[in-house]
């Protein structure tokens, strides 16, 4: 466990410094500034910081699908390599779970690339902690990203999750 880390919603403040850690998080895509900053501000319940000695080393960024009230979507998860191997990603994500906005909350869905092996890694070891299933299939083919040299992103579902909600 990572006793010297911080984890915390994020607020306004915070959106340039992620967006900033977003670069040290290869292969992530960097979003704008500006999106980062709706991230830290208009989805705050939803996502999470992690802090160790005052910077911020890890986040994630994720929300309710308005039609899907059962769901957590995660769109991102960063963990700066001065955090790393401390079990970070899962912690956080465990965290937002845990809050009452996941309250009802049943299944996690994210999208990872074929190539994207430590993704793959962390959402297998989630299913597994949770006791839950994983299915996979293909969400937004090459095509969708307009030849943009980008790969397929698959959806990934994990549920029924465990972590219970916050009280």
């Amino acid at each position: 466990m990572a006793d010297d880390i911080t984890l915390r919603e994020p607020t306004a403040e915070d959106g340039a410094e992620l967006h900033a850690l977003v670069r040290t998080c290869k292969p992530l895509d960097e979003n704008s500034l500006y999106c980062n900053l709706l991230q830290c501000s208009h989805f705050s319940e939803t996502c999470c910081v992690a802090e160790m000695d005052g910077r911020m080393v890890g986040f994630v960024s994720g929300y309710r699908p308005p039609k899907q009230a059962d769901v957590y979507f995660l769109w991102q998860v960063g963990v700066h390599p001065d955090a790393a191997g401390k079990g970070l990603a899962r912690r956080m994500i465990q965290h937002i779970l845990a809050r009452p906005v996941c309250a009802g909350v049943t299944e996690l869905n994210t999208t990872i690339t074929k190539s994207n092996e430590p993704s793959r890694a962390l959402f297998a070891s989630l299913a597994r902690h949770e006791g839950a299933d994983m299915k996979e299939e293909e969400f937004f083919t090459a095509e969708h990203f307009g030849g943009s040299g980008h790969e397929a992103e698959y959806l990934f579902r994990i549920g029924p999750l465990s972590t219970p909600p916050a009280a």
